[in-house]
């Protein structure tokens, strides 16, 4: 027959293992499991924001060039799984005044440890995205977002965002 104490000692090396690994998955224990929030565009293909990059002329869309300021930017993932990124975008035609054309994409968003998917549908403007990234912490114990996508040209560019 077990004593009172050995049935507890019993009992505690019984959930152990199941406390281990409920620290791997984005259940209660995991930090990752609040990852619902509105996080701050930080890096805009590869660079600190604000930034800006310039367009020579000869472009389709902008013959005359033109300056882009990258200003700022968010990405709130709802806890509905529903996500909304905004980057705020003035653009300036050489020889023109400026005005804004924020970069919005809106869809669905998933979290398998810190692997962070982002799918968005074709909207009227924006085409069709699939992102894989990181959700992750940074050194100053943020959770932030990391994520490379095409640039069209070829070429991947990185974006960051912290909350």
């Amino acid at each position: 027959m077990l004593t009172k104490k050995s049935r507890l000692f019993l009992g505690l090396m019984a959930a152990t293992p199941l406390l281990f690994a409920a620290c791997t998955d984005n259940g209660i224990f995991n930090p990752m499991s609040d990852a619902s929030g509105t996080y701050q565009l930080t890096i805009y293909a590869g660079s600190t924001v604000p930034m800006f990059f310039t367009v020579q002329p000869g472009d389709a869309n902008f013959p005359n060039g033109a300056r882009f300021d990258v200003t700022g930017g968010s990405l709130v993932l709802n806890s509905n799984g529903a996500f909304v990124e905004t980057n705020n975008i003035l653009i300036t035609p050489n020889g023109q005044s400026s005005f804004r054309n924020d970069f919005i994409s809106s869809g669905t968003w998933t979290l398998n440890g810190t692997s962070l998917t982002l799918s968005a549908p074709a909207t009227n403007q924006v085409s069709a995205r699939f992102v894989t990234g990181t959700l992750d912490t940074n050194v100053n114990s943020q959770l932030r977002v990391n994520y490379q996508e095409a640039n069209g040209s070829g070429g991947l560019d990185s974006f960051e965002y912290v909350r």
